[in-house]
């Protein structure tokens, strides 16, 4: 089990760092939620599309002390739990997704004098045992899909997989359930969530297994914009209930996700650190973990251009028709001529983002505005976009091109990232043609939605 854990981790850290990045990295959670690593964020997988993900995950916790009985002088007792699983996620809705995980729980504790209660179990020293982990089926919904801070609920049952009579094992034979919610404002989440669980009872002997209350905060940082993204997440975790109790902790993971390409591939990592215990009998035994994971997510669909044919120089042209000769025909009495109707007039609305000097990157200011492009053209399929791109007379370099290259970026950034057909989409260039004196806001594109 340990060979496999250890060339796990290898295999995932080369294929982080060595791949090729391309695309956005939106993927599972841990749990198969879209989202984080542990957090589900307020985005869910397409409609009728799924996700999959393979992880390993590794962190410290204290076990609940033994009841009735005297403290050990090691006590309390710190063990090791790492899990080695899979992930699957379905888009119900647009704003609703089922999830699905599974896998291999390993628990280890060196053979120090002291005893712990792990859910519902008495152990005592050495702890070296894997069995198979709860199945877990969740829910996510997204309720205001459209709002720029969404709101999601989700739940959860955690579906048993060892018998009653299995004295071994370390997880409870009876259904866990899960309930919770987390909003998204940008690059922020937050997420409450409560983990009932089921209590024990074996041979007349009963155990009452605390609640878990989650208060969770996380950042998702765009390090290179579609490529590289950081991730930071920390949670308070305080237990309810219970015959005995563990000591309440903060996690704390730092990490990041990469884009493999665009397969729609995503690899991940990250370090995780069980603070309370650190702070409280310092690192031994060590209080890190980690995390490491491989998913796949689809990715935006992407516009297709018609195909252009060319004749072949070596054919002969068509053949111009004959023209028919034309009929005779009867004069017709004047019609009567009434005026025409009057056309209908068109309207646009006009945005225009600003670019850094000498660059031609789209800045998050600009993709947000870009997004509410694209928001327009969805929802009026008949509607065309221009965008103009302009250069402030000091900038360094081709105006022209410069000029260019930001209509292309923001041109790009509505046919890659939302789908929108390139053929409604023209561009044109003027360079420092119309500067003013404000130099910032000579370096800009100008896009026009038009609705015929």
């Amino acid at each position: 089990m340990r060979r496999m854990r250890t060339g796990l981790l290898l295999a995932l850290a080369v294929a982080l760092f060595a791949a090729s990045p391309l695309s956005a990295q939106v993927a599972p959670s841990l749990t198969g939620e879209t989202g984080l690593f542990g957090i589900y964020d307020a985005q869910t997988v397409p409609q009728g599309r799924f996700a999959f993900s393979i992880f390993y995950s590794m962190y410290d916790r204290t076990a609940a002390p033994v009841p009735q009985v005297v403290p050990y002088p090691d006590d309390p007792m710190q063990y090791s739990s790492d899990k080695l699983g899979l992930t699957m996620a379905f888009g119900l809705l647009p704003n609703w997704e089922a999830s699905f995980s599974s896998g291999q729980r390993y628990f280890s504790a060196d053979g120090r004098s002291w005893g712990g209660n792990i859910n519902g179990r008495n152990r005592y020293g050495e702890i070296d045992h894997d069995e198979t982990d709860k199945f877990r089926i969740g829910s996510k919904l997204i309720l205001n899909p459209k709002d720029p801070l969404k709101v999601a609920l989700f739940a959860a049952a955690y579906i048993p997989t060892q018998s009653r009579s299995d004295t071994q094992a370390l997880s409870s034979y009876r259904t866990d359930w899960e309930w919770g919610f987390s909003g998204t404002y940008g690059i922020f989440t937050g997420q409450f969530g409560y983990l009932w669980t089921a209590d024990w009872a074996v041979e007349g002997e009963d155990y009452e297994i605390s609640n878990e209350m989650r208060w969770s905060a996380g950042l998702g940082v765009p390090i290179i914009p579609d490529t590289l993204k950081g991730i930071f997440e920390i949670q308070r975790v305080m237990y309810d209930g219970g015959t005995t109790q563990p000591h309440d902790y903060t996690d704390a993971v730092l990490g990041a996700r990469l884009s493999l390409g665009e397969s729609g591939l995503v690899a991940g990592a990250g370090l995780r650190a069980n603070i309370d215990n650190w702070v409280k009998y310092g690192s031994s035994p060590s209080n890190l973990g980690g995390i490491v994971q491989l998913s796949w997510m689809p990715q935006p669909a992407k516009a297709v251009a018609a195909p252009v044919v060319v004749p072949s120089p070596h054919e002969p042209p068509p053949a111009e028709p004959v023209p028919a000769p034309a009929p005779i025909v009867e004069p017709a009495p004047a019609p009567v001529v009434e005026a025409p109707p009057a056309p209908k007039p068109e309207t646009s609305t006009t945005d225009e983002i600003l670019f850094d000097a000498a660059k031609s990157r789209l800045t998050n200011i600009a993709k947000a505005i870009l997004d509410g492009v694209a928001l327009r053209l969805k929802n009026n399929l008949s509607a065309t976009c221009t965008i103009v791109g302009f250069t402030d007379p000091k900038e360094k370099g081709d105006h022209a091109a410069l000029g260019k290259a930001r209509a292309d970026a923001a041109k790009d950034y509505l046919v890659k990232r939302h789908g929108i057909d390139a053929a409604r989409i023209q561009v044109d260039a003027r360079g420092d043609a119309e500067a003013g004196d404000d130099a910032t806001r000579n370096r800009r594109a100008v896009v026009t939605v038009t609705f015929p």
